[in-house]
């Protein structure tokens, strides 16, 4: 959606709210504005608190992408930055003051964040020419790259407890003709040192099994009979059936910094366009 669609649809959602025949209603309204402000990335969010303000407090457009990094520094989440815009009575008056000052100095608004020479997201990358894939992933063992399925097990070690399985180390690895180490055991455990550690045994299945649907019940039979907590069962989920997930991995927290994408999903949780998003901008968060 372009910026200018997102400032409009705001602006009048705003304007809906404050001309509200009651304060019910105003309530519903309020609601639907934040549920469309929570869909938006945090530098969207973080622009419209700038033009909030500089269509409140007047004054041209000089410095207005410091104003942005004033928003974003002082807001510190796109969360608190909603909230502040939501308790402003005159947010639609404010939005129209901006844009009209916009218009008099010769800045479309669809250029504030893709074009602008000043955008903190002037240099990004699209995600639309970006096809994410299963894989690569990364050696939990060795941390080097298991370039194809066949190279690659879904190892754990579990040890009986009255009965129940108690799991841990749930890690991808190198197969072992196929690991760097090129130790006895590859990027697996030793078996006996780990029995004789905590009487465990070793399990694994390979990777390319993982692949199809046994595979995702495999893992979730873990959670089911408590094998292993959810939340590390959800994590390897994620990384073998997820397109992209674990290619944008190692840069999630510098993409949310960046403001590419926000973090409103639980911690290590993204869409497939948040991913999109990450994975085109790989060589700028490399920097």
């Amino acid at each position: 959606m372009q910026y200018s669609n997102i400032v409009q649809q705001v602006l009048e959602l705003a304007r809906q709210a404050s001309e509200a025949p009651d304060s019910a209603a105003r309530q519903l309204i309020e609601k639907d504005l934040r549920t469309f402000l929570k869909t938006l990335k945090a530098a969207e969010i973080y622009m419209l608190a700038t033009l909030m303000y500089l269509g409140r407090d007047g004054g041209g457009v000089a410095g207005l992408m410091d104003r942005y990094q004033q928003m974003s520094d002082s807001f510190g989440t796109p969360e608190r930055a909603i909230d502040q815009m939501l308790t402003k009575n005159g947010l639609h008056k404010y939005l129209r003051n901006s844009l009209k000052t916009l218009e008099t100095a010769g800045i479309e608004v669809d250029s504030l964040l893709t074009t602008h020479i000043d955008s903190p997201l002037a240099l990004l990358n699209s995600s639309d020419d970006v096809e994410l894939s299963l894989g690569p992933w990364c050696c939990d063992r060795c941390g080097q790259v298991i370039s194809k399925p066949e190279h690659g097990l879904l190892q754990w070690l579990t040890r009986s407890n009255d009965g129940h399985c108690i799991g841990r180390d749930l890690q991808i690895v190198h197969v072992n003709h196929a690991s760097p180490l090129g130790l006895p055991n590859g990027c697996c455990p030793d078996p006996s040192e780990e029995f004789a550690r905590d009487g465990s045994g070793h399990s694994d299945v390979p990777l390319h099994w993982m692949l199809e649907p046994d595979g995702l019940v495999r893992l979730l039979a873990f959670i089911e009979e408590g094998e292993f907590p959810a939340k590390e069962v959800s994590r390897i989920m994620m990384r073998l059936l997820i397109p992209g997930y674990e290619t944008a991995k190692p840069y999630f927290q510098k993409a949310i910094d960046a403001g590419i994408v926000d973090d409103e999903l639980p911690k290590d949780y993204f869409f497939q366009s948040q991913l999109g998003d990450i994975v085109a901008n790989i060589p700028k968060l490399e920097k």
